[in-house]
């Protein structure tokens, strides 16, 4: 099974207005194409199950040592301080109306996950919240397998992530290069949460956090589970 990297609008991005609420999308694109949301969801779900397929060394494994408890702290103390990213971490993953959750995996997830698919508006300006949007879901998961399958140290660099998509047998296709400008900007807007969560260190090199962390941040932002498949969900 792959994803194809197909023709970046096909699922009419450019059509919703930057910083709209993605729920607010969903229930407006509802009312006008059921058809169309649950097809989303049902290429959602399917992602997810390919990332778990793509890394079954990942699934199942449990947090590196105290590394999880720590930067859960870390997240907490910079969403308190209100300053970037922390503050679009909190309100991409949904959190700008209430306190980030108490439970340190779920505050991980939405932290790192939050830029990837954001519960709400950014805080980003418009032409970068739109830059982020035109990730596929190809894009993002040929990015986390490959960073992961090079493993702890590899290079998250934006340019190195689109060459781990560009070599990803689980994505049919290669990033076009008249895009690939735009795919590395959306990722430079995405790194600095994901060394803020701990995913990547200062020298934006994948951590054992990261290995462990990112394709769980990646299904949570897909609405799934690494750890459960799809036909497990209720």
């Amino acid at each position: 099974m792959v994803i194809p990297l197909a023709d970046r609008n096909r699922i009419g991005r450019d059509e919703m207005a930057p910083g709209e609420n993605r729920e607010e999308e969903r229930r407006g694109l509802e009312e006008d194409d059921e058809e169309f949301l649950a097809a989303w969801d049902r290429a959602e779900a399917a992602a997810v199950d390919l990332l778990r397929e793509a890394l079954p060394e990942v699934a199942g494994g449990n947090p590196p040592g105290d590394a999880l408890q720590e930067a859960a702290e870390r997240l907490r103390s910079g969403m308190m301080s209100r300053v970037w990213p922390y503050e679009h971490m909190r309100r991409a993953a949904g959190w700008k109306r209430g306190k980030p959750p108490i439970d340190d995996l779920e505050l991980w997830l939405g932290s790192a996950g939050g830029l990837i698919s954001a519960r709400e508006e950014t805080g980003l300006d418009g032409e970068e919240e739109s830059t982020v949007l035109a990730l596929e879901h190809a894009d993002w998961l040929g990015a986390v397998v490959g960073l992961v399958r090079a493993g702890v140290g590899a290079s998250a660099e934006p340019e190195s992530l689109v060459d781990y998509i560009d070599a990803c047998p689980e994505v049919d296709g290669v990033v076009d290069p008249d895009e690939a400008s735009l795919v590395e900007t959306a990722f430079e807007l995405v790194l600095p949460a994901w060394e803020a969560a701990g995913a990547v260190d200062e020298d934006r090199r994948l951590t054992l956090l990261g290995w462990w962390g990112l394709p769980r941040a990646l299904a949570w932002a897909w609405r799934g589970e690494l750890d459960r498949s799809s036909d497990d969900r209720s």
